[in-house]
């Protein structure tokens, strides 16, 4: 089992997430924005993180960098096309384009945790 941070705008897709999450025997944080993330990432530890790549608040690059500087891995997803400015090296690592299949997030999730010791399949 995972403890998983989701940060998702659209309430529908967040709650498909979770759920899906949840099913598979994770504890999932659902958060609406990247204050609400950063204030669950300041309560407690969590082994992942997804989160969309624009927030309704506009901090989804902050928080990308917060869960980079705490080592977190996180996954990121977007709803278009990495803009031109994101270069390989630049782009997010784990990044997932929606629509996505659930077996995409797992693999990527499988991904971003795997370095960390955390080799537990996700579902």
């Amino acid at each position: 089992m995972a403890r998983v941070l989701l940060a998702e705008t659209d309430l529908h897709i967040r709650r498909f997430i979770a759920g899906i999450l949840g099913d598979c025997g994770h504890a999932v944080v659902a958060c609406a924005n990247a204050a609400e993330a950063a204030t669950s990432l300041s309560q407690g530890a969590v082994d992942v993180v997804v989160t969309d790549l624009i927030l309704d608040d506009g901090e989804a690059a902050r928080l990308g960098r917060d869960c980079a500087a705490r080592g977190i891995p996180t996954v990121t997803l977007s709803g278009s096309q990495v803009r031109p400015e994101h270069s390989a090296a630049t782009a997010p690592r784990g990044l997932i384009e929606k629509p996505f299949r659930f077996d995409d997030l797992r693999s990527v999730l499988d991904a971003v945790r795997a370095p960390h010791g955390a080799a537990t399949a996700v579902c």
